[in-house]
C-alpha cells in the first residue's frame, strides 16, 4: 500500500508538472489607431505567474513577424500583461529595432478557463519610445476550434452542399492555412539568429510526393534537383557578420501540387518554422543575420 501511494503521488507531481508546461495559444487581431486590423496570435506558457512564450502578427502575409514575449499573470488580482521582446523573424524589410513592439495588460478571470483576451495596448520600439497604438482581441484557440469542428461537421453532413463544395470549403483546412507561417513566391523572411551556427533543417511533413527543389547558400547552389523527404535535410549555418541568404526554387510541382518544402531553423535560443508554397520556376528566401 506504501507503494502504491508513493507511486500515486510521483504520478500526480508529474501530471501536474506536465500540465504547467501545456501552451496557452490565442489567436484573433489587433486594431491600430489609423483603424487598420492586423492578424495576431499568442503562444505562451505561465508558470508560477512568469509568462514566457511569443506572438505571430500578419500570420502568412506579407508582414508575417515573430516576437519573444515575456509577461506576468497575476491569479489573485485577476491580471494578465505581456510586453513584446526580441523580433525572432519577420518578412519586413525594415530593420528589427525599427518594429513596434506590444505592450498589453488587462483583466483577467482565470488563465485556464478564459474564452477571450481584449484591450488596449501601447506600442513602443526597443528603446521605449512611444509608437503606434491600438486594441488587441484574441480567442482561445481550444474554444475556436471546437467551433470550427461543429461547423464543419455539419457541413459535411448537409445534403444541399455539394461534394465538391464541401472539399473546397473544408473548414478545418482554412484553420490550417490561417494558422500556418509560410513563404511565397519572392517573398523574404529575415530571422535574426543567435548563437555561432544555425541548424538548418527541410523536409515534407505532410503526404511525400516527389517535390523537387534547388537550394542555394549566398548564390551558391548546396543542393541540386533534391527531393523532398519525410527525412530531415540537416545544413550547418556558421556565424558570419554579412547576411546569410538561402534561396529555394522549385523544380516541380510533384504528384499533387504545390511544391511544399517545411522548413526549420534551430540557433542557440530559437526554433523558427515555416514552410515555402511555390509554383514550378518560383522562388521565395530566407536570410539569416546573426545577432
Amino acid at each position: 500500500m506504501k507503494y502504491t501511494l508513493k507511486f500515486f503521488f510521483f504520478f500526480l507531481i508529474s501530471y501536474l508538472s506536465v500540465a504547467q508546461e501545456v501552451p496557452y495559444e490565442y489567436m484573433g487581431a489587433i486594431k491600430l489607431n489609423d483603424s487598420s486590423f492586423i492578424s495576431y496570435k499568442i503562444i505562451f506558457n505561465e508558470l508560477d505567474g512568469i509568462v514566457k512564450g511569443y506572438s505571430i502578427s500578419d500570420m502568412g502575409g506579407p508582414y508575417e513577424t515573430k516576437s519573444s514575449i515575456e509577461g506576468v499573470y497575476n491569479e489573485e488580482e485577476k491580471s494578465f500583461s505581456f510586453n513584446e521582446l526580441d523580433i525572432v523573424y519577420t518578412k519586413s524589410s525594415i530593420d528589427s529595432f525599427d518594429m513596434c513592439l506590444v505592450h498589453f495588460s488587462s483583466d483577467i478571470r482565470k488563465l485556464n478557463s478564459n474564452r477571450v483576451i481584449e484591450g488596449l495596448f501601447k506600442g513602443k520600439y526597443v528603446d521605449d519610445k512611444p509608437c503606434l497604438d491600438g486594441e488587441l482581441f484574441l480567442t482561445n484557440m481550444e474554444i475556436a476550434l471546437e467551433r470550427v469542428k461543429k461547423i464543419d461537421k455539419k457541413l459535411q453532413k448537409s445534403k444541399r452542399v455539394s461534394q465538391e463544395v464541401k472539399d473546397k470549403f473544408n473548414a478545418m483546412s482554412v484553420v490550417d492555412t490561417l494558422t500556418q507561417s509560410s513563404i511565397k513566391v519572392k517573398e523574404n523572411l529575415n530571422v535574426f539568429a543567435e548563437g555561432n551556427e544555425v541548424i538548418f533543417s527541410i523536409y515534407d511533413s505532410g503526404k511525400v510526393d516527389d517535390d523537387r527543389i534547388n537550394l542555394f547558400v549566398n548564390d551558391k547552389l548546396v543542393l541540386s534537383n533534391y527531393a523532398i523527404t519525410a527525412n530531415k535535410e540537416k545544413i550547418i549555418l556558421k556565424r558570419q557578420k554579412e547576411p546569410l541568404r538561402i534561396k529555394i526554387v522549385a523544380l516541380n510541382e510533384g504528384f499533387s501540387a504545390p511544391n511544399t518544402v517545411k522548413i526549420e531553423a534551430l540557433d542557440q535560443n530559437n526554433l523558427m518554422t515555416t514552410r515555402t508554397i511555390l509554383k514550378t520556376e518560383e522562388e521565395a528566401y530566407i536570410t539569416f543575420l546573426f545577432k
